[in-house]
Formats: C-alpha cells, structure tokens, sequence
C-alpha cells in the first residue's frame, strides 16, 4: 500500500478543498512610511478579495522550548499558491456565501501551514487603539 498521492489524486483534492470555501476575505496589504522621527508608520490597504474557508473555533498552543503561548480567534484556509505577506490583515467579507457587515481586523499569529491542498493561518482580532 502507497502512502504517497498521485497527482491526479493531489489535483481532486485541491480543487475539492477550494471547491468547498464558501468565505471571502479583504487582503489588508502592509506597508510602511518614515515619520518625522524615522520611525516606521505601518499602514493597510485594501487588496483583492480571497475566497477561503474561515474556522472561528479560537484556540491556543505552546511552541518552542521558552514555552511561549499563541492563542488564536480564527483560522483561515487558504488555495495554494496564496501570496500574503506575515504583516499583512485579513477582513471577512462574506460568510457561508453571504456578505458580512463586520469591519473586525484580523492579523496573523503563526506561520503558515501549507499542506496538500491548502495553506492554513492562524488569525487573531486587531483590537482598535485609542
């Protein structure tokens, strides 16, 4: 018995899982300027649209030998090939197909987590400033 996928089969299972997500996000694009004392001002645009799966079970884990604690809001599935860069926010536009009238913030916690047939981050809400 081969534990190993065809191609065919990782080709089914890609188009299977993109098939199957039914959210929409808003790509925030991170960038930065220099204020009057040289200090990076980070700024999000708005990008393009991404449909995607969103799980809004919250969660958290300990990583590395410091024992350090990451705990989530959401977590988000990606198609492959996904560009994002780890700075960047995610909006969610739509739900289950429907639009969403939220305008909550997320950011990303861990690395992603690529595997077969999509990419998997973990988000946590942006709480505003004051």
């Amino acid at each position: 018995m081969s534990l190993l996928f065809s191609s065919g089969e990782l080709d089914d299972m890609r188009a299977t899982q993109e098939a199957h997500m039914m959210d929409e996000v808003v790509r925030m694009v991170w960038s930065s300027t220099k204020d009057a004392l040289n200090a990076d001002v980070p700024t999000w645009t708005d990008g393009k649209i991404i449909a995607c799966g969103i799980d809004m079970t919250g969660g958290a884990e300990e990583r590395g030998s410091e024992k350090i604690v990451v705990t989530w809001d959401a977590r988000l599935r990606l198609p492959l090939g996904t560009t994002f860069d780890m700075r960047d926010r995610f909006r969610i536009s739509s739900r289950f197909g429907q639009p969403t009238n939220t305008n909550t913030v997320y950011e990303i916690v861990s690395p992603a987590e690529e595997g077969p047939s999509g990419i998997v981050i973990s988000l946590r809400k942006v709480e505003p400033s004051e």
